[in-house]
């Protein structure tokens, strides 16, 4: 079962709840007996393993990823002439 943030909208105090996600109860703070309303965050995202950010730090690439992080575009032999 989860945790979830409640706000008291008597004294603003911040509680967590563990309780399943089919529960609807009225819910009051124990501290002054004011109604608890649901808080919502968002969600935190983490990328984990190998290879999904390779292809970000390539070196050679296309012109336009080497022109964003601001070095010169890799000349060839026909940019020379």
């Amino acid at each position: 079962m989860p945790f979830y943030d409640y706000r008291c909208g008597q004294c603003g105090a911040t509680v967590e709840i563990l309780h399943g996600i089919d529960e609807q109860q009225a819910r009051t703070h124990e501290g002054c007996g004011g109604a608890l309303e649901r808080q919502f965050f968002a969600a935190s995202v983490h990328f984990k393993g190998s290879g999904w950010a390779k292809l970000d730090r390539r070196s050679g690439g296309s012109g336009a990823t080497d022109a964003a992080a601001g070095s010169p575009a890799p000349t060839t032999k026909s940019d020379a002439k």
